[in-house]
């Protein structure tokens, strides 16, 4: 086989706007009630087919180690920084899942630039676990040009899930062939029914600083008796109902806030800039708070960069489609 040209995209993080725990589940998962949306905060991932086997990943900071560990005020070395290139990282093991799969010769060349921090409950590794699936397929149909296009969407879907509950989300609506913004999300999270949002979502997210094990959290929960329902926030977010009746909700908040003391204070002060809806997203430790505008966001986001105490990776984000686009060089 030759070389392939570089394929690119950018993978989104998302957040929890509703996450609820129905039940327990034998193979020790829990039944969930979860809604998803895809927001711009953006990891930037390249991949081209290599005639070298295996995957060969480097990372880096986007916008530079120095100015992260600045950001999050830690040191260049502190685990928060540190990304895994070997099959640790999601990409790496879903490229190789990817090459077993459809039997490909060679291998992989990997540049993934981080945006997204780790242990923060957005999706980044998952995402970029999407991402990479879709970019080696495009990848090996340049250079296997007999792999039938037939194939994609059962191939992508069945190994986004052996992965992680997450990826498939961050493939989007394959099924359709459309590109959505949301998702309700039950079993695992990986039964999906996709959905457009009415009005663009404006928010302010704020990682401070700490990362939060998804077991440990999972660990602590308790399931309801009486689970909450995602229903109205549904019916509001596809303009169905009043935008004013929807609630936000995560069951996971509880007990990530007795593992982490950055979580409160990331609340209190999304609360107090003027902000709505103030929640944690996934198993956390990121938190966010909704605004009305792409203006209000990025205001509070100035306001509370000189207010938090403490290090932290605060943006204004909005909903965006997922995928992402593909490029070709």
């Amino acid at each position: 086989m030759t070389e392939s040209r570089w394929y690119s995209t950018s993978p989104p993080a998302k957040l929890n706007l509703f996450l609820e725990l129905l039940a327990r589940r034998d193979d020790g998962f829990h039944e969930l009630d979860t809604v998803m949306v895809a927001i711009d905060w953006r990891d930037e991932l390249r991949i081209r087919r290599s005639t070298n086997p295996g995957v060969q990943l480097s990372v880096d900071w986007t916008d530079g180690r120095t100015s992260v560990a600045a950001e999050l005020q830690v040191d260049e070395d502190n685990e928060l920084l540190l990304v895994p290139t070997d099959d640790k990282n999601l990409v790496v093991r879903a490229l190789n899942r990817l090459t077993e799969t459809l039997r490909l010769d060679g291998g992989w060349e990997v540049q993934l630039n981080k945006n997204i921090p780790s242990g923060a409950g957005m999706g980044g590794a998952s995402s970029d676990a999407a991402s990479a699936l879709q970019l080696g397929w495009a990848a090996a149909r340049e250079t296997q040009s007999d792999l039938p296009e037939t194939l994609k969407n059962e191939t992508l879907l069945s190994l986004a899930a052996e992965i992680g509950s997450d990826v498939p989300f961050f493939l989007g609506d394959l099924q359709a062939d459309r590109v959505v913004q949301c998702a309700h999300a039950t079993g695992r999270g990986e039964k999906l029914n996709f959905f457009t949002l009415a009005n663009p979502l404006h928010a302010v997210v704020i990682y401070p600083a700490a990362s939060v094990s998804t077991a440990q959290v999972y660990s602590r929960c308790q399931v309801p008796d009486s689970p909450q329902s995602s229903n109205e926030l549904l019916r509001a977010l596809q303009g169905i109902a009043a935008e004013s009746e929807f609630s936000l909700h995560n069951a996971l908040q509880a007990p990530a806030r007795g593992l982490s003391s950055r979580i409160d204070p990331a609340l209190e002060c999304l609360s107090k800039a003027g902000l709505t809806h103030c929640h944690m997203t996934g198993s956390g430790s990121a938190c966010f708070a909704l605004a009305d505008s792409s203006q209000q966001a990025a205001i509070a986001a100035e306001t509370l960069r000189s207010t938090f105490p403490g290090g932290a990776l605060i943006r204004p984000v909005m909903s965006c489609v997922v995928p992402s686009e593909i490029h070709i060089a």
